[in-house]
């Protein structure tokens, strides 16, 4: 188990997962968000091939209506 900050709160999940795995463990269900790591955006592409680590950030952006 690592400990990484989603959305400004610490939380724990297992180790070695990749982006597309932690946001299933974190149970995230929404649809079109964009997703930062550390501060850098995170292509779809790319969630399969990147690991979270211990004390990772991860923001997870979804779209804001209004006008």
């Amino acid at each position: 188990m690592i400990e990484v900050i989603v959305n400004g709160k610490r939380t724990t999940i297992a180790s070695g997962l990749n982006i597309k795995e932690a946001i299933t463990a974190l149970e995230y269900k929404g649809e079109g968000f964009a997703l930062a790591l550390n501060g850098t955006f995170v292509a779809i592409s790319t969630y399969e091939t990147t690991i979270v680590r211990e004390n990772d950030s991860i923001e997870i952006l979804a779209p804001v209506q209004g006008g």
